[in-house]
């Protein structure tokens, strides 16, 4: 587990100057400044609002914050908000950007798996976003730390990649089977492609309640499809509306048949 958290911390720490480039260009932070509901999948943003339609004052916890654009849209909208991760670079980043914008939010270096230095029982809500699960090796403790630091009657909402998506490659080629969850390691990093049940799984034994689940298609979207790098969509460049029309039509893109993205939601009953 160590060598887990160790390469991949490193890993984060190195990429991270490169990959904050862009993720905290003016354009993009203002266009989440404007309208918070940018920083989520639609489905997800939804379920926010049903469990929370007024953030305000409430205490939300972002373990494995990455870009912290999940941390600053609930700061904007109100909320007291705590960014964890692992990478102190990327902590010290989103900590120089939220000065800058003048947000206050509680930055904690700390591993999602063990979540050391976060309080017991204090969080309205805990929101995990994106990218978390394929770099933990030990779902069940996650969870338990999820159940650990919220309030009873918190909620946890989850987004991230569907994993139905998880054993294809570049041009929808299947490079894995469903059931071969890993580790995957190369010369970076250490990767994991859990499976819905070994999710599902960790919540229950955790004793978070299960409320509610999403499985959600890409929304179309002309302006930032998803092949469109970031870097890219920062400099403006334009794409075909027929190129984009094409892409998201699963009988020329197969990849467009399965959902691209789950969101599960839970709450501490006690």
């Amino acid at each position: 587990m160590k060598d887990t958290v160790n390469k991949n911390r490193q890993n984060w720490d190195d990429y991270s100057p490169a990959y904050l480039r862009f993720k905290h260009n003016e354009k993009v932070l203002e266009r989440i400044r404007k309208d918070p509901a940018q920083a989520f999948e639609k489905g997800t943003w939804q379920q926010i609002q049903r469990c929370f339609p007024d953030l305000k004052g409430k205490k939300v916890c972002v373990p494995s914050s990455g870009d912290n654009h999940a941390v600053f849209a609930f700061a904007w909208l109100g909320a007291r908000v705590t960014s964890c991760d692992i990478s102190e670079k990327q902590l010290a980043a989103a900590k120089q950007k939220a000065e800058e914008m003048s947000l206050d939010i509680r930055f904690v270096q700390a591993d999602t798996m063990e979540m050391q230095g976060v309080e017991d029982g204090k969080y309205d809500m805990v929101y995990t976003s994106n990218g978390v699960h394929v770099w933990l090796d030990d779902l069940p403790k996650m969870y338990r730390n999820m159940h650990r630091i919220l309030k009873k009657g918190g909620w946890y909402i989850m987004c991230d990649v569907h994993p139905f998506q998880r054993p294809f490659g570049n041009d929808f080629q299947v490079v894995k089977s469903y059931p071969d969850v890993g580790p995957f390691e190369d010369e970076y990093n250490i990767t994991f492609a859990w499976r819905i049940q070994d999710m599902m799984n960790a919540m229950a034994e955790s004793g978070l309640h299960f409320i509610h689940m999403e499985e959600m298609m890409d929304e179309k979207d002309y302006e930032y499809p998803f092949w469109l790098s970031l870097e890219d969509a920062v400099k403006g460049v334009k794409v075909d509306a027929e190129d984009v029309d094409r892409m998201y039509d699963w009988r020329q893109n197969p990849a467009m048949a399965i959902p691209q993205w789950l969101c599960v939601v839970c709450r501490k009953t006690e």
